[in-house]
């Protein structure tokens, strides 16, 4: 009876607490998960046309509309991570596209160059820099006093350009020491070698072609030397450094123009066959054509000829030339 008595008044007690456990004690029991915090979203921000922009641009519009720095991309999709846009780098799209709204803190910006590009540009920047003080033309006319120069552009400009001899140092060395040549250096003594000339030695190869592109004698084409190849080589690779020097056109000449001095010629052997003639102002010139056998064809004394002399001669013939100067072929 007891017993029976005891599990009434169990039963009554878990009944009670059951009564007591309604919707409030079960909102009690669940407001743990409810009051979570839930972060706040930062509000969609209008992507600004920065289009055409440069980079530097395009950062500080971005900045202005509540961006971060933007993430530049080449236009290989490559993103940029050693290197900064320079200034000439335009922007040529955006993702998210401008006019856009978005969530987001950093804009992505396509860019007109890649890195490589930007990379290689520096190099070549940093070359350029390092050639301007590379070489030293040094010209001076009869006593007066030297000048010095660092390029041969520079040369043209100056007063010793009509006028006076100048000399080249490469990096503070004279171009008959074994001096180091760049790759661009290399390059002009290359195109001197491919047409046949001297390039024994390659630093005073580069440092002969440097003096012509800065300048030549009044009567350069005019200069006979014992090896017209080798000239005619070293000009070449002037032109492929200079070709827009002043005395571009006296180049072409030593290039194209048949010549022959004061001596005797076999026509046909040692001179071509044609006309020629000598510089205006010749005096005390005698010319000769003779016959294979000796004889006198035609000569003449000319003892002033401000316009020059004009000879025409045929192959088998001899030619003699004397105080004639240089004859060059006109036909």
């Amino acid at each position: 009876m007891k017993r029976l008595v005891a599990l009434v008044l169990t039963a009554i007690v878990v009944v009670t607490l059951a009564a007591c456990s309604g919707p409030e004690q079960q909102q009690i029991q669940a407001s743990p998960t409810q009051t979570t915090a839930t972060p706040s979203q930062k509000p969609a921000i209008v992507v600004p046309d920065v289009v055409g922009k440069t980079y530097m641009e395009a950062s500080e519009l971005l900045s202005k509309a509540g961006f971060r720095t933007p993430v530049p991309h080449g236009s290989d999709g490559v993103r940029w991570d050693r290197a900064l846009p320079d200034k000439i780098v335009a922007v040529v799209s955006t993702e998210p596209a401008a006019g856009a709204k978005t969530n987001e803190e950093t804009i992505k910006v396509i860019l007109n160059r890649t890195e490589a590009e930007q990379l290689a540009a520096q190099d070549a920047a940093m070359a350029a820099a390092r050639l301007v003080n590379r070489y030293k033309f040094t010209c001076s006319e009869g006593t007066g006093t030297p000048a010095t120069y660092r390029s041969y552009k520079e040369v043209w400009a100056s007063p010793h350009y009509a006028g006076g001899r100048c000399s080249i140092a490469i990096d503070g060395q004279q171009p008959s020491k074994k001096v180091e040549l760049l790759p661009s250096e290399q390059a002009v003594v290359d195109v001197v070698a491919s047409h046949g000339g001297d390039v024994s030695a390659p630093a005073g190869t580069f440092g002969n072609v440097m003096l012509m592109c800065a300048k030549v004698d009044r009567d350069f084409a005019d200069q006979f030397v014992a090896r017209m190849d080798w000239r005619r080589a070293d000009v070449q690779g002037a032109l492929s450094i200079c070709p827009d020097a002043p005395h571009a056109a006296v180049f072409q000449e030593v290039l194209t123009a048949v010549k022959v001095s004061d001596g005797t010629k076999v026509v046909g052997q040692t001179m071509e066959p044609g006309t020629y003639k000598t510089k205006p102002g010749v005096k005390d010139c005698y010319w000769a054509r003779t016959t294979g056998g000796g004889d006198i064809i035609d000569n003449n004394f000319v003892g002033f000829a401000p316009d020059g002399v004009t000879v025409t001669v045929y192959a088998g013939e001899g030619f003699i030339s004397q105080r004639c100067g240089v004859w060059t072929k006109i036909g």
